[in-house]
This record gives C-alpha cells, sequence and structure tokens, in this order.
C-alpha cells in the first residue's frame, strides 16, 4: 500500500487541473480559484460505509462518483452553476491503491460530467470509508431557495420519484442481479444531478426549490416550513418508472410510500404559478396553501388521505 503523499501525487496526476476558472488546483496547502461574476454558493455532503452504502452493493468508483453527485446536487437545487468540488476521504488502512485509485477516479467522473473540477480535499484513516464533498457552486441570476413559495404556487417534481428506494430495497436484500431490478438498482447507483433544470428553473419563474434526498414529503415539509406554508400531493401524478407497481409489489413494498418517503432520487422539487415554462421541467403533483408550516398531506384518487405508514430519512432517529 502507498503512503498519504504517494496517494495525493496519484489524484494529481489522476484528475486534470486545466479547468477553466481554476487558478491552483491539487499539490499545495489550498486550491485558488478565479472570482465569480455570480455569488459562491456552498454545500457540504458525506457518504459513510455502513451508514449510506455496503461495498457489496456496488463497485468503489460507482459509489464515489455517487456521493459526490449527492453534494453536487444541493447546487443543482439552488440554480447554481458547479465550478469546483473537494473531497475528503477517510480510509481503511488495509484499502489496497485498486481500490483507492478506484475511489480516486469515481469522484473524478463526477467532477468531468458536472464541469466542478476537483481541486482538493483530504486523506487520512479510518475504520470504515468515509467519502466527504464540498461542493462549490456559481449562483445565476436569482438563487432558489426553500422561503421564496407563495400559496396557491403548483408543486413540481423532475424525473421519476420512489424509484432509488426501490433500487436499494433490492440491493438490501440480495435480489439486485434480477433482470427486473436493473433500472432501479441503476437509479440508485447512477443518480445525476440536475444541474440544467436546475438553471432552467430560475429563467422560468421557480418560486422555490429543493432536492429530494430524504423522501419527497420531508423535503417538500422542509421547503413548505420555510415558506410558512402547507402542501397538499395528489398521489395518482407522482411520476414512476412504467414497471414500478408491479416490481414493488413483487418484494411485498409499496410504491406509492415509496415514492413519498424512500429518498434518494435527487430529483428536484420546485414550485412555482402554473405556467407552460414550469410544465415543461416537470410533472405537476401538488399545491402550496395557507395552513400548518410544513404539513405534507397526500390524497388518493378519491379525495382521501393517505396515511404516511413511515417517515423520510433521519440520520438520528432510532
Amino acid at each position: 500500500m502507498s503512503d498519504e503523499f504517494t496517494r495525493i501525487a496519484a489524484i494529481a496526476a489522476r484528475v486534470p487541473l486545466g479547468t477553466a476558472g481554476v487558478t491552483l488546483g491539487i499539490g499545495d496547502d489550498a486550491a485558488v480559484l478565479a472570482p465569480f461574476v455570480g455569488g459562491v454558493v456552498l454545500t457540504v455532503d458525506a457518504a459513510v460505509e455502513g451508514v449510506h452504502f455496503l461495498r457489496a452493493w456496488a463497485p468503489l468508483r460507482v459509489l464515489a462518483r455517487r456521493a459526490v453527485m449527492a453534494a453536487v446536487s444541493d447546487l443543482a437545487a439552488m440554480g447554481a452553476s458547479p465550478r469546483a468540488t473537494l473531497v475528503a476521504l477517510a480510509l481503511p488502512a488495509a484499502l489496497d491503491d485498486a481500490d483507492f485509485l478506484a475511489l480516486v477516479d469515481g469522484t473524478a467522473d463526477a467532477a468531468r460530467e458536472t464541469g466542478a473540477a476537483l481541486v482538493g480535499g483530504n486523506l487520512t484513516r479510518a475504520s470504515e470509508i468515509s467519502i466527504t464533498t464540498t461542493a462549490v457552486g456559481e449562483a445565476g441570476a436569482r438563487v432558489l431557495t426553500r422561503s421564496g413559495a407563495r400559496s396557491g404556487d403548483a408543486v413540481y417534481v423532475t424525473g421519476v420519484l420512489g424509484a432509488a428506494a426501490l433500487g436499494l430495497a433490492h440491493l438490501q436484500t440480495g435480489r439486485a442481479d434480477e433482470p427486473e431490478a436493473a433500472p432501479f438498482v441503476e437509479r440508485w447507483c447512477v443518480p445525476t444531478a440536475r444541474l440544467a433544470t436546475g438553471t432552467a428553473l430560475v429563467a422560468a419563474g421557480a418560486t422555490a426549490c429543493i432536492d429530494v434526498s430524504d423522501g419527497l414529503a420531508q423535503d417538500l415539509g422542509h421547503l413548505a416550513r420555510a415558506s410558512g406554508l402547507a402542501a397538499r400531493i395528489e398521489a395518482p401524478s407522482l411520476p414512476m418508472l412504467r414497471t414500478q407497481a408491479a416490481r414493488a409489489a413483487a418484494l411485498g413494498l409499496d410504491a406509492v410510500t415509496l415514492a413519498l418517503t424512500g429518498g434518494e432520487d435527487y430529483e428536484l422539487v420546485y414550485t412555482g404559478p402554473p405556467s407552460p415554462a414550469l410544465d415543461a421541467l416537470g410533472t405537476r403533483i401538488g399545491t402550496l396553501f395557507a395552513g400548518p408550516a410544513g404539513a405534507v398531506t397526500a390524497y388518493d384518487a378519491t379525495g382521501a388521505a393517505l396515511a404516511r405508514t413511515q417517515p423520510g430519512y433521519s440520520h438520528f432517529r432510532p
């Protein structure tokens, strides 16, 4: 196994440093970026082995890319453009060089895909793999926040919901190799930050936005609470993959519950007055209204309220 400094040199050799806007990248005590025209948008996210993932679920390169993409998704929710990432790797002493380079290549994959240059980070020893990503973005003409929604705004979501949670269920139950599981496992393993949509939402007049990391109902609740509003979700409108309901049933799960509470979709939930521009960027799934701040209720096709059988994800809930 290589020592820390050899590994740092290996990172620098595998990561292109000529990205526009990066004055000084990996190799010094800190990175230097050229000034941004817009404001600086910062976020940080961690992926810890045994908490967020198991090594058996996917190759380390895939898991590392996923960890960085989750952080960059926060920039998408703000309507910001990625400019740089810094990745801190905490690694078991027994992790060999091939596995280390797989992690490096995964972080570099995400950097290339998103345009956020990998400019630095940290290496340390730990009992399990931990990938902590700081993502640096540039604000556009306007920053999307959770607190800008207004009563009467429609609620929209990009992509599909619940597919990643169903993929995770396949991984957890050892059924990921079944052919029908493939699209769902891929949704969990290979998320993509909705960066182009985030910037388009600014131009389209969205009033608020949040990404779906901990479950639609919980994350929309954060947005509604910040805006001082309540939310109504029309469950029949929740977008899903074609085989999602049948596949969920095969695992003894409910597709609607997964769509409401599953999380890790990294789609964007956004709000605004209904318009063709906002309609074109996602699926309308509900409405915000004056009510208990943060309350989110889903209704079925008959207009009956659905009981949420579980909350969204929480790191500290037993």
